[in-house]
């Protein structure tokens, strides 16, 4: 009998907008990360593989002007960074766009 485990990692797709663009390769790219892993995860990876990223996120993060969409969802209206990534989710970070 052959016992089935669950799939201990996921595939997201990170998008990046605006000025961010150009710290993260072309904008869209996908990431492999551990199951039941909170954004908060994420974020902490992305300061691995794209610190200058990284720092704008958490800077943008902290200052309150940076928006974070999972799936088309503010995570305002989620949990935060708290907010657990499942398998073929889509994670956008959208900073504010100025117009004149």
């Amino acid at each position: 009998m052959t016992e089935s485990f669950p799939d201990k990692h996921i595939q997201i797709t990170i998008k990046v907008f605006g000025g961010l663009r150009e710290s993260f390769r072309e904008g869209t790219q996908t990431h492999q990360m551990e199951s039941r892993s909170a954004l908060a995860v994420l974020l902490q990876e992305l300061e691995i593989d794209f610190p200058v990223l990284a720092a704008k996120l958490v800077t943008g993060l902290d200052a309150g002007y940076l928006n974070v969409l999972i799936n088309g969802r503010n995570i305002h209206f989620l949990q935060g960074h708290d907010t657990v990534l499942q398998d073929g989710d889509t994670v956008a970070f959208l900073p504010p766009v100025g117009g004149g």
